[in-house]
């Protein structure tokens, strides 16, 4: 039986979801979805969440008070955050 391959594309799954997210502005409703979809990723090297709640939730909210520029600099500061541990491959 093949061996799951999730650890090593991880940083590929984490950049297409981030990049979804990113498209769906300023819909918080779909925003939410694909956060919580990134948030069930496990962060190996901080021992934690890829996303934690607080992080999504306040993007939500913003995003839902029609605040798209906090929300989307909120995302980005977590997504450099997360580029600073994982290299996502560029795409070509």
């Amino acid at each position: 039986m093949p061996r799951r391959r999730e650890g090593r594309d991880l940083p590929e799954i984490v950049k297409r979801l981030f990049d979804q997210a990113r498209a769906q502005f300023p819909d918080p409703r779909a925003v939410n979805h694909t956060l919580l979809e990134l948030s069930r990723f496990y962060d190996p090297v901080s021992g934690g969440v890829i996303l934690e709640h607080a992080i999504r939730r306040r993007i939500v909210d913003l995003l839902a008070q029609g605040q798209t520029e906090e929300a989307s600099q909120a995302l980005e500061e977590r997504f450099q955050q997360y580029c600073q541990t994982f290299k996502p491959k560029e795409d070509n």
